[in-house]
């Protein structure tokens, strides 16, 4: 486990798939949000803080978590009391609306959640399609696009996904906001990732 103080407000720690194993860990339980694997991400915050001498205040903390080409976990922990509000009040609101891309946005509790979506739509042609994560929610976003190959089936896809997930406000202003400020989970070929990855 390494850590290091990427500024006076973020730290970063490297969980590797031992240091996971020894608490009986594993990525599912990570991105499911299970008790044992909240509790260990609370312990490692606490070492971390005190490991690089970081002041830790619970009401502006937010986490970020990511897999690496190795499968050991990135966890960023930043103290930005505005970020993730605004990302709340950007995609909740009522009536959603699509992005000038022909873009969809919606949102899901988990991984596991999103993969039956993912599978129904895995089988489509023209979907671009990636996942990005609020790690203060807890909150993972499946941003659809009409790709060039896309047919006259795609917007009936996009309601057809409306039965698994969510859809949320898909403005411009939105996804701009989201793919800065959240995280990336699968950039390019998430229907076709998360969908192998819960078989």
């Amino acid at each position: 486990m390494k850590f290091r103080k990427i500024n006076e407000k973020t730290i970063n720690c490297i969980i590797t798939q031992d240091d996971m194993k020894k608490h009986g860990i594993n990525l599912d339980d990570l991105f499911d949000r299970k008790k044992n694997a909240v509790e260990f991400i609370k312990a490692i915050i606490a070492k971390a803080a005190r490991s690089v001498n970081f002041n830790i205040k619970n009401e502006y903390t937010s986490m970020r978590l990511s897999v690496l080409p190795d499968h050991s976990v990135s966890l960023t922990i930043s103290q930005d009391p505005f970020e993730n509000e605004k990302i709340r009040k950007e995609a909740d609101i009522e009536s959603p609306t699509v992005s000038s891309r022909g873009t969809y946005l919606f949102r899901f509790s988990s991984l596991r959640e999103m993969a039956p979506c993912c599978r129904v739509l895995s089988a489509e042609s023209g979907i671009e399609s990636s996942v990005y994560f609020d790690a203060n929610t807890g909150t993972y976003y499946l941003i659809l696009k009409k790709g060039p190959d896309a047919d006259e089936r795609y917007d009936s896809c996009m309601l057809s996904a409306n039965e698994f997930g969510r859809m949320v406000n898909c403005s411009d202003r939105t996804l701009s906001y989201l793919t800065e400020h959240s995280e990336c989970i699968v950039k390019r070929g998430a229907l076709h990732t998360i969908a192998e990855l819960f078989s």
